[in-house]
């Protein structure tokens, strides 16, 4: 299993320079850093058995107040929003639906889009309903809809959007008129408000992408520390008995729920925000020997590019790993840069994670993110390969002192 690293041909630079150079007597710090006893060994995966298990793991990441809605639809991929406004005035329980004048959903349309975006335009129709039970921030799509949408959703239309929105840097706001339905719930959602033991009743509307849609199109919203970015609202105009007022309502709950894709697990490694798909790595140490020092690991995931989704946004250039303990200190995570080159991901400061298990149970776990602008921010899949030449590849080159 160990192999000398003079007989590893990509560390022959390495070998050169501890061989080469100048006669002159090292240094104290140098002779104390590499002592002439010290022999650097190679492992690494492929063929040795550093990987216990590679997989692709679903986490619960719900996209709540997270600053970007999505909604539409993507081959197997269906986006859905939810809304549930907090301000709704407790002043206004004699309001009936005849005094509503006009109730309007209003929608502000981001920058990126993920899938048919021909004519510099997406479609991305949905229907507005009224939802029937309780949903919280920790709500997921296997939470309100594995099992339908009985339950979660009431079937009745309030409203429809049917329009291309275009695709600008700054579109304008799409407008979504409610219907006599829709006016309904807004006189019985001012009832229920005005009474403090019912106010907890009101549970909002979803959005949901009809069967037309082609893409799937981000939305604004507000997020902790974003409160100065427009917020999904609704303008209600309606009659007093001797003027017309106009009341505006803000979704203070706002999530996006993503029902899941399809994928090959034994193909590829899957990394997409929204559903939330990542990598796994389990890594044992056992072929390591002991008070080995470690001088050196090297994480390769190769990009299938033939698997991947990619939006209108350049596809991500980092990674993130990070240990799955998360006891561990968070100077161990690290980090994987793109080469364009080779297609690869490419970490060179996995050593301290990889030394920390080892001084401990020789064994970890780590799992691949994004940051954090990016993990909220788009739904790009992203797909790496896991089997053949190019499945994830571990390198590590460590010391051994001679035994005396």
């Amino acid at each position: 299993m160990w192999r000398s690293l003079r007989q590893g041909a990509f560390l022959l630079p390495t070998v050169v320079a501890l061989w080469a150079g100048c006669n002159d007597a090292p240094s104290p710090v140098g002779a104390e850093f590499l002592p002439d006893t010290v022999h650097l060994q190679l492992l690494s995966a492929p063929p040795d058995s550093l990987f216990e298990a590679i997989e692709t793991e679903k986490i619960a990441q719900p996209l709540f107040n997270a600053g970007v809605l999505y909604i539409g639809r993507f081959r197997d991929l269906e986006a859905r929003t939810l809304l549930r406004f907090t301000d709704i005035p407790d002043t206004l329980g004699w309001l009936s639906a005849a005094w509503i004048l006009r109730a309007t959903l209003v929608l502000s349309p981001e920058r990126y889009t993920l899938g048919d975006s021909s004519g510099a335009a997406t479609r991305v129709p949905f229907t507005v309903h009224r939802v029937t039970r309780l949903w919280t921030p920790k709500a997921t799509w296997d939470s309100l809809f594995a099992t339908g949408d009985a339950g979660t959703l009431d079937p009745l239309e309030l409203g429809r959007w049917e329009e291309a929105i275009p695709l600008r840097d700054t579109a304008e706001p799409v407008r979504v008129e409610l219907n006599e339905a829709g006016r309904q719930l807004l006189a019985e959602w001012f009832r229920l408000q005005a009474d403090s033991l019912q106010r907890q009743q009101i549970y909002g509307i979803a959005l949901i992408p009809t069967g037309a849609a082609t893409a799937i199109r981000a939305f604004a919203t507000q997020s902790i520390g974003q409160l100065h970015r427009p917020a999904p609202s609704l303008e209600v105009l309606y009659r007093r008995s001797d003027r017309v007022d106009t009341v505006r309502l803000t979704a203070g709950y706002a999530g996006s729920f993503l029902s899941p894709s399809q994928f090959d697990p034994y193909c590829c490694l899957i990394l997409q925000p929204g559903i939330a798909y990542r990598p796994a790595l389990s890594i044992q140490l056992e072929g390591l020997p002991p008070l080995a020092a470690l001088y050196r690991a090297e994480l390769r995931l190769t990009l299938d590019t033939a698997a991947c989704w990619t939006g209108n946004r350049e596809r991500s250039r980092t990674l993130l790993i990070l240990p799955a303990d998360t006891n561990a200190p968070s100077w161990l995570s690290a980090t994987a840069t793109y080469d364009p080159h080779s297609g690869t991901y490419v970490s060179r400061t996995l050593a301290p994670m990889l030394e920390y298990w080892f001084r401990r149970q020789r064994r970890g776990r780590l799992f691949i993110s994004l940051p954090a602008t990016e993990l909220y921010g788009h739904l790009d899949r992203l797909a790496f390969s896991r089997s053949g030449s190019a499945a994830p590849q571990l390198v590590l080159i460590y010391a051994v002192r001679k035994r005396p």
